[in-house]
């Protein structure tokens, strides 16, 4: 088949014969991969030096194609360059007879030819894909190997087993007590309740407690604290609770007399169905005193006293351990019915101390206070990112009360000192790192892994996404395609890409040794992603950065919202020694240093820039202590708010402590 064939002429028109061009590409490239890997077998045969551990090993499939690229421009495109330069009539003329009259089997020929070159194509193109599919395989199960190895060697985890809590006997676990254990009595082997008609454990806790705090209507104050707000409002509560529903047939006999004493009207029954309906009477309008609606607050969360001295007693244990279902395929799906049931916890408790403090029960109000504490920690153990970031939520619930009681100068210097210790050993930056390296196996590697072995992989985006069908539809048609068609190997590269973000930007942003956190390396991160983001889609698919770019945005704030709840300790423990200060001297300290060595021995830095935190004494004889905030700006103190004003913008201003109002 010589090249005058591939290009001729019909009258002046220059006329490419495409079928028989893309013939002899064909048979260019066999002829190129079979000496391709003919070298490379000689290659191989020479040499002692795994194929693994050569520089060429490692890019075969791109030297591949570069030598059959180069094969089909020399062989095919050069010549046919040359002849598309010509002057037609130098080309030959396709009309014109060959050798007479063709025969009958001469004229069906090229048709022969013709369905030849169409079954070499397809053959041809069939090796590439598979050569494609054998190379993405080998390099990403011996890259992927090679990563873990390294990170093994320097003490990282990455095989989920290994960061699964132990299991403890169940008389040392707070988490096996009657009111929590039942959250996990799954069918075993599934994570499906064994009697799914039974009722919510964690619903029993303060039925009035959740119907009161869903009419909720607090009076609105601006805000002064970055992790409380000005005080509890009781008598919103009080109304709430007064506004409540009708009460259940089987409510305890001091749900009873709170109803008796308040005027509330039962729950219509069967029995009483036929009655006329019972009214309740309306709602004094005369607002009660904050100490008699901390006496209605306690009485109508009486309900809640047998479980929460159940769970005081269990707190005492010295583990706390929850049966959650690390091994279940797909990670995403391990359910957390704790997290709820723990802050619903806090958020009782939290309302009581208000209350006891109103009443001047400090006693009572120490314990409570202590016991929100040991609930935060009983998660701490979870290597989920998740279980964290709601223990922060649940240490602001603590200090709200803490704060109240310090603005009142309730607390004594022993109490002072114990919560000063307990507030000392939060460490939520070295909590963080474990629960960012959960979240980097388990809902990272681990959920990539179970996106790789499942039947239905394309359908998976799907189930993850919070979009509507329709814009679900639209998103991932070619996400979806992609992980239906992607090589083993691929997801693989992608673990290792997706665990390196981790490594080289998440981890380092939070220093535990130095006690700090990097406003700025987180940028960086957030950076990088956002690059990320903004490739075309068949980069991030040959960069192996599909996930990453899928599962790590929601990541981003983790280390700031830790960096807050970690100030938010520090500066908590710091007003207890500000106050013991108090106690002793009748007044705040003009600075910090006043504290050493009579009180504290060393004080706190700011976990932002890791110099002292920011105090000046008031003119109304209180105190501002702030930390220069995510901003990384000395803003004088000033709270960082929302637009609206309501709530705190943790990006923006100071991180702010400064006592509520008495």
């Amino acid at each position: 088949m010589g090249m005058s064939s591939l290009i001729g002429r019909r009258g002046d028109r220059r006329v490419i014969q495409w079928g028989r061009v893309f013939g002899r590409a064909v048979v260019v490239v066999l002829a190129a991969l079979i000496l391709f890997l003919l070298a490379a077998c000689v290659l191989v045969a020479s040499t002692e030096v795994p194929l693994s551990q050569m520089w060429w090993g490692d890019h075969l499939f791109v030297l591949l194609l570069a030598f059959l690229a180069l094969a089909v421009l020399v062989c095919v495109g050069v010549p046919l360059l040359r002849r598309l330069l010509l002057p037609p009539d130098r080309l030959p003329d396709l009309d014109a007879p060959r050798g007479g009259e063709r025969s009958e089997s001469g004229a069906d020929r090229p048709k022969a030819w013709g369905g030849l070159v169409a079954v070499v194509a397809v053959a041809a193109f069939a090796v590439l894909v598979a050569i494609l599919y054998l190379e993405e395989n080998e390099r990403g199960e011996r890259v992927w190997t090679q990563y873990k190895q390294q990170q093994e060697a320097r003490g990282e985890h990455l095989d989920p087993a290994a960061l699964v809590p132990p299991l403890v006997p169940d008389d040392l676990n707070f988490a096996s007590t009657p009111y929590l254990a039942p959250l996990f009595d799954f069918v075993p082997g599934t994570q499906q309740r064994r009697d799914p008609n039974a009722p919510e454990p964690t619903k029993t806790l303060a039925p009035q407690f959740d119907a009161a705090s869903a009419r909720l209507r607090p009076d609105k104050v601006a805000r002064s604290n970055s992790w409380i707000s000005a005080g509890i409002d009781l008598p919103a509560w009080y109304t709430a609770f007064l506004k409540g529903t009708n009460a259940t047939e089987s409510e305890d006999e001091a749900t009873k007399a709170f109803r008796k004493r308040y005027g509330l009207a039962p729950r219509e029954t069967a029995a009483t169905a036929v009655q006329p309906p019972t009214i309740n009477p309306p709602v004094p309008t005369n607002a009660p005193t904050r100490a008699e609606a901390a006496a209605g607050v306690l009485d109508a969360l009486a309900e809640s006293g047998p479980v929460l001295e159940e769970l005081r007693a269990a707190s005492l244990r010295p583990h706390s351990r929850f049966n959650l279902r690390y091994d279940v395929d797909d990670p995403a799906s391990i359910l957390l019915p704790h997290l709820s049931a723990l802050k619903r916890v806090c958020q009782v408790l939290q309302l009581r101390a208000s209350a006891e403090l109103t009443l001047g029960r400090t006693d009572q109000a120490f314990e409570d206070v202590n016991f929100i504490f040991r609930v935060t920690d009983a998660t701490r153990d979870d290597p989920i990112l998740i279980s964290h970031l709601v223990r922060i939520g649940e240490l602001q619930l603590g200090l709200q009360p803490l704060a109240e009681g310090l603005a009142r100068h309730q607390w004594s210097e022993p109490q002072l000192r114990a919560f000063e210790e307990r507030l000392h050993r939060f460490d939520f930056l070295a909590d963080a790192r474990q629960a960012l390296q959960g979240e980097r196996v388990f809902f990272g590697g681990a959920f990539i892994d179970y996106v790789r072995r499942s039947p239905h992989r394309w359908r998976l985006l799907e189930e993850f996404s919070h979009l509507t069908a329709e814009d679900r539809d639209a998103r991932y048609t070619w996400q979806s395609t992609l992980l239906a068609a992607a090589p083993r190997g691929w997801y693989y590269l992608e673990k290792v890409n997706y665990s390196r973000m981790f490594q080289d930007y998440f981890l380092p942003a939070i220093d535990v040794p130095g006690h700090r956190v990097s406003p700025d390396a987180c940028r960086r991160s957030e950076e990088h992603l956002a690059a990320i983001l903004n490739n075309p889609a068949p980069v991030v698919v040959l960069r192996h950065q599909f996930f990453s770019g899928f599962l790590l945005p929601a990541l981003s704030r983790a280390a700031q919202r830790s960096a807050f709840g970690q100030t938010g300790a520090d500066t908590a423990a710091l007003a207890c020694a500000l106050e013991r200060y108090h106690l002793a001297h009748g007044q705040f300290p003009e600075s910090l240093d006043a504290l050493m060595p009579e009180i504290v021995s060393r004080l706190p830095h700011d976990v932002i820039n890791g110099q002292p935190l920011k105090y000046r004494r008031t003119a109304d004889g209180q105190y501002l202590l702030y930390s220069v905030g995510w901003n990384e700006t000395d803003d004088g103190g000033v709270l960082g708010l929302s637009k609206s004003g309501e709530s705190i913008d943790q990006k923006m201003g100071d991180w702010v402590w400064r006592l509520p109002a008495r």
